[in-house]
């Protein structure tokens, strides 16, 4: 499984999870990857770009975490999330306008949901994720 924050979300947060994902991940058959946006692509990609390269085909689940919330609304990048069966968790509320600290707790508090979600999710389906430390099932757009 792979998962990856787009540039919405500080890099530092992306990399603050990987050390404990990676303790997570300690012999399990399917481990997750997690990624920036940036340590895979090149700055300021169009979005439907950016879904198909985290998608790219090698991933049975990929998934792009965002708070652009308009990608739920722009047609073309629906149908981007739909033909590559990239799974999409839009993140709501403040969680764009949120220090960095404070996006790296809630990150840590709603990581299990995530994966969960991704996980069992039907491919190119988008979930919302509100602003809030009570974590609960995602609810799809």
């Amino acid at each position: 499984m792979r998962i990856v924050f787009d540039e919405h979300t500080p890099r530092a947060v992306a990399h603050a999870l990987r050390p404990l994902v990676a303790a997570e991940n300690v012999g399990q058959a399917d481990p997750v990857e997690v990624w920036h946006a940036l340590d895979l692509f090149e700055k300021g990609l169009r979005d439907t770009i950016l879904i198909e390269r985290v998608a790219d085909g090698t991933h049975a689940r990929a998934a792009l975490v965002t708070s652009d919330k308009a990608m739920r609304t722009r047609q073309h990048e629906r149908a981007a999330f739909t033909h590559t069966g990239c799974i999409g968790i839009v993140l709501r509320g403040q969680w764009a306008h949120a220090a960095a600290w404070d996006r790296a707790v809630h990150t840590l508090c709603w990581w299990s949901v995530w994966v969960e979600t991704v996980a069992g999710a039907a491919p190119g389906t988008l979930w919302q994720c509100p602003w809030s430390m009570r974590p609960k099932r995602l609810v799809p757009f």
